[in-house]
């Protein structure tokens, strides 16, 4: 990947070591900076934001670096240096973002007590998330980090949910073995990866080198367990689900753990939608079982998501066809009444339930 990014000139690191204790004032402030190592993931997440950047009006559904630079340790304050734990011996960059009015994703819905205003926005969130991930898809990016930790509603723009935190996504061109092993290294959250992204777990945290019949169905058993969506269906789907990773990885046995992973990374089209549909279908599943929904617009979009969620990358639609499909069920979609009818009393339950 790329190591010599772009520096701007920023005026006294933007002010960063004229220290301000005074929270009600940074939160006027029209930016706000972080001090972070000079490392593979600060310049992954520097270029990837440079080219959100060139996307028209990007800021209406990202959250990335605004401005950055080089910052000289010399130049702060031996209480700044302490309070950071920075050291002489290690580069540093200062990043600048805006300071926007944000929410993360679960608080934001989980205080929308009115059923049909939740379902709205969950709706909304959908279609507008869907879209997000079809503009970075087409420039070369992968978000490869979607979690409801990394989704924000902006109230200063609609409420409408930006993606943040771009350290551990992907620049598709410069993807290969040992850029994809940093990012492995990196990731703790494995919920919404697919069965493809866990191969890579296994040969990368335990530096193997190919994959054995065994380590296959060790894998394939581990996906099927910690995969809870699952649980919304019969335990004869989960064993076939468990029978069809099984036969997917089958390919890879005593292959060469490089050509295992320029393989599986020929796939990163299909590991966004993957997160996605997981997400929202924990969520649509929930609303569909705590309100006891039949043959709804909810159900349907569950029925399509759980096509996305196949163990064969190849079986899962694009961003685009699911944006396109979204779209077209819901204008087909001519009765809503059910919605008004829905108690508020149930979704203290609901809430529960999503939060697990």
């Amino acid at each position: 990947m790329n190591i010599n990014i772009e520096l701007s000139n920023i005026n006294n690191h933007f002010f960063l070591y004229e220290e301000n204790d005074d929270e009600s004032h940074d939160n006027h402030k029209k930016y706000k900076t972080k001090i972070i190592n000079y490392c593979f993931y600060s310049i992954n997440e520097a270029n990837i934001s440079d080219i959100i950047k060139t996307f028209n009006y990007y800021s209406n559904n990202y959250a990335v670096v605004d401005d950055y630079d080089y910052i000289n340790i010399s130049q702060l304050s031996e209480k700044y240096i302490d309070k950071l734990n920075l050291t002489n011996n290690q580069k540093y960059l200062v990043f600048k973002y805006k300071n926007e009015n944000y929410v993360l994703f679960n608080d934001f819905l989980f205080n929308l007590i009115n059923p049909k205003l939740f379902i709205f926005h969950v709706i909304e969130s959908f279609s507008y998330i869907l879209k997000s991930l079809i503009g970075l898809n087409n420039n070369n990016i992968c978000f490869f980090n979607l979690s409801p930790q990394n989704i924000v509603f902006n109230l200063d723009c609609g409420e409408k949910p930006i993606l943040q935190n771009f350290q551990l996504s992907l620049q598709i061109p410069n993807l290969n073995t040992s850029y994809i092993t940093n990012i492995i290294n990196k990731l703790e959250d494995y919920t919404y990866k697919p069965l493809e992204v866990h191969v890579l777990f296994y040969l990368i945290k335990n530096d193997l080198h190919t994959i054995s019949s065994s380590l296959i169905e060790e894998i394939s058993e581990m996906f099927v367990k910690n995969l809870s969506i699952l649980d919304f269906f019969s335990e004869k789907y989960k064993e076939s689900y468990k029978v069809s990773c099984i036969s997917v990885l089958k390919k890879y046995i005593n292959m060469p753990k490089n050509d295992i992973i320029e393989d599986i990374l020929d796939n990163s089209d299909k590991w966004d939608v993957f997160s996605i549909s997981v997400l929202y279908l924990h969520i649509f599943h929930n609303i569909s079982r705590v309100f006891t929904l039949k043959q709804s617009f909810i159900n349907k979009i569950i029925l399509e998501l759980s096509k996305n969620i196949h163990s064969n990358p190849g079986m899962r639609r694009s961003l685009e066809n699911l944006s396109e499909y979204l779209e077209s069920l819901f204008n087909d979609e001519n009765d809503w009444s059910y919605i008004n009818s829905l108690s508020s009393s149930m979704m203290p339950t609901l809430f529960d339930i999503l939060d697990k």
